[in-house]
């Protein structure tokens, strides 16, 4: 069974895919420049600020946890289950 391994971005991860997006914009940086540009803003990022990143990576991880503790549970869920006759 080919199973693919299940990951997750960390909360940098996840500000810099979006803050990335931003800074592309500008077709006068390099990608070079702009992952520079980000890890400085996320070094600089205050606690608060990071805290919407953290939620979101917690968010994902639980549910990636979960998905991989009950792998069957949406199959059961979407097939009726048949009645035993007596």
């Amino acid at each position: 069974m080919n199973e693919k391994s299940k990951t997750y971005q960390n909360a940098f991860q996840i500000f810099k895919e979006r803050y990335s997006k931003k800074l592309k914009k500008d077709k006068t940086l390099s990608q070079s420049d702009i992952d520079d540009l980000v890890l400085q803003k996320w070094k600089f990022l205050p606690d608060d600020q990071r805290e919407p990143y953290k939620k979101r990576f917690e968010k994902t991880k639980v549910k990636l946890t979960q998905q991989e503790e009950y792998p069957n549970d949406s199959d059961q869920e979407k097939q009726p289950q048949k009645k035993v006759k007596e």
